[in-house]
Parts: structure tokens; sequence; C-alpha cells
């Protein structure tokens, strides 16, 4: 249970009026390790006729505090359930969710209250209330909680123009783009003045354009407002856009999970793979010739390695596949590159093979 403040100088106020959790709680220390979620083996199970179905089996996780945690997996992997776990509309059949430290489904009452005013969600589906304007969409929250319609209207204007909605206040959702509705449900979400956004597929209806441009927001808004985001999806260009780190579901489990610049460098990990897929050639390299599968974590420093090893052992090297994605916040990249030993002594493969793992990260070979 979280620990009750005493007294009044104990007791903090968001900028909403409303109570907010103890300091230490609500401020945790700055060390990036800290988690603000742990799932301690989670597992949930459903009724269906006379069925037992496992939607959630044995999850056990931890969500780094200010981190973009992306949730991956395919339709029915259980990613929409582990949300509903979150933000409490739903409880584990087994295992505990920590909200740092304690346990959030045994909350009750203002305390309950107030952990939902700081973790908010924003919907696939928008859920906009279609007989309010945009400024009173993004007020609900502070009007529920009994904040002054003074006080209520100047936070919703200020968030409007946090999310680009000016000259919107007045327009109702039937006027708006789909981008635009997502960005009144983010405003809404943050009004109450957040920690953590539980996104649901909030990018699913979205159109490509639109998508990038929703995520590149809820990466700004991360920033200036010290959010952690948690976001589920089937989507791997949407993981790959914004999250830092990144979780595999599959049949309600855990598959793989991790930061990105940890997955990148593990030349073992499936969910670095995917992050940085290369396409399948239908081809080998040519007579004497060999091939290598790299992956350059960080572009920039990394830049010149195939130049500098064919130049240093003097061959030549030819980049037949591959692309750069903005992982993390830095562009890594991976490419399938041949280099010509054709007349060439074993020592110089050997020496290849070594500058390459030194400088990159080296997934494959082949001859």
């Amino acid at each position: 249970m979280f620990l009750r403040p005493q007294g009044g100088a104990n007791r903090i106020l968001g900028s909403s009026g409303t109570l907010l959790l103890p300091a230490i709680l609500l401020h945790p220390s700055l060390d990036s390790m800290e988690s603000v979620f742990t799932l301690e083996n989670i597992s949930k199970t459903f009724h269906r006729g006379r069925e037992m179905v496992a939607a959630l089996d044995g999850i056990c996780l931890a969500v780094p505090a200010g981190s973009f945690f992306g949730i991956v997996g395919t339709s029915g992997a259980g990613k929409s359930t582990l949300l509903r776990l979150l933000n409490l509309l739903e409880s584990p059949s087994r295992g505990v969710v920590r909200f740092h430290g304690h346990d959030i489904h045994q909350l009750r009452g203002a305390e309950r209250r107030s952990y939902l005013s700081q973790v908010a969600t924003i919907f696939q589906h928008f859920n906009l209330f279609h007989g309010k304007t945009v400024l009173e969409n993004i007020a609900f929250p502070l009007a529920v909680r009994g904040v002054s319609r003074t006080e209520r209207r100047r936070k919703a204007q200020e968030l409007i123009e946090l999310v680009g909605l000016q000259g919107k206040e007045g327009a109702y959702p039937s006027q708006l783009s789909g981008g635009q509705k997502q960005r009144v449900g983010i405003a809404r979400a943050v009004v109450a003045d957040a920690q953590v956004l539980l996104c649901d597929e909030a990018t699913s209806a979205l159109d490509s354009e639109t998508t990038t441009l929703i995520l590149d927001l809820l990466l700004r808004l991360k920033a200036q407002l010290g959010l952690t985001i948690i976001l589920i999806t089937h989507s791997w260009d949407v993981v790959r856009h914004a999250a830092d780190s990144v979780t595999l579901i599959q049949h309600g489990r855990v598959v793989e999970a991790g930061g990105v610049r940890e997955l990148l460098h593990d030349a073992d990990s499936y969910l670095g793979r995917q992050l940085l897929p290369a396409p399948d050639l239908s081809h080998g390299p040519a007579q004497g010739w060999v091939r290598y599968d790299l992956l350059l974590s960080d572009v920039r420093v990394q830049s010149t390695v195939f130049s500098d090893a064919a130049r240093r052992l003097d061959v030549t090297s030819a980049v037949v596949s591959g692309g750069v994605e903005r992982l993390g916040g830095v562009d890594a990249a991976r490419f399938k590159v041949d280099f010509d030993i054709r007349g060439k002594a074993p020592s110089v493969l050997e020496a290849l093979s070594s500058i390459l793992r030194e400088k990159s990260i080296v997934l494959g070979k082949a001859a």
C-alpha cells in the first residue's frame, strides 16, 4: 500500500489541485535504471465457456523510469490485457504489479484515484466526447476533480498549444482529422499531471505520415514533461521510430526484452534483428568473394568501417543490401557487404574478420 501523507507539510498538490502521491514516489531517484513498474510472475486467465484461457502466463518485466517502452506482438499475444492490468481495468490471476515498489491492485479509495491521475491512457479510437469541444474534452479530467473553471481552461489552453492545436479550441471531434483527435486524446491524458502514458495501439488507426507526427509529439512530450511512455503495438515500424526499450510478447509470454542499444549489440538477439532487418538475397557472393552480415549500432562513428577494412587489407568491398534506421535516438544500420579475397592468403580473411568484429557487430558470414 502507498504511504499516506501525514500533515500539510507532506501533502503535495499538482496544478490540477488534486492530492498527488508522496514525493518519494512521485519523483524517484534520477538513476535511469530505476523501474517505474515491475511485473512479478503475472498471469491472467479468462473463462471461455467451460475453458480457462491464459491471456498472460508468468510475465516478469521491469519498465525503466523515463523510458519509451514498446511492447510488440501479434493480435492475441496478450498486449492489451497487460495494459489493462496497468490501468486497473483488470486484476492479475496471479502475481504482483508494482508502481515504484507498491502493489497497485491493493490500492483503494483516494490512493487508487491518486494512482490513476498519474497513469493515464490514450486509446486507438480516441474515446472523445462528441458533444464537447476540443477545449472541453481536454479540460474534462480537471472538471471531474473539481478544479475551478478558470484554472482548467488555463491548463487546457496550455496543452492545446503544447500539442499543436491552436485555433481548434472550439471545434468538435467530428470536425477534426484522425491525427488531431489523437492530439486531443494525448492532451487530455496529461492535463492532470500524469507521470506515465499508456498507449493502447495509439497510432494503428492513423496513416503512416500521421503516425510519424504523433510519435514525434509523444517523444517531445516525454522530453519536456519527463514522462514514461508504455506503448503496445503490432508494428515494428512504430517500435523502431520511438522506443528505447522493447519487449516481445507471444502467446502471453515474454520472448525477449531489453534496451534497444543492448539488443542491437547482442548478435544472438531476435529482437535486435527485427529492429534492423536485412532482406534475404536470392544469390550468394560471387566466386572468391565473402559476404558479411554487419550491424553498425551508431552510424555516426562507424560509417567508414567497410572502406577502412578494405583499404587496410587491399581488398575490394561492395554493399549488396541494407539500410539505416533511427533507433533509440541514434542512427543504426545493417548491411550485407561482399569482400573480394581472390588470390589472397588465408591470413587476409582472418584479419578481415578480426577488424570487422572489432569495429562492428558481425551477425553472420557466408564464404
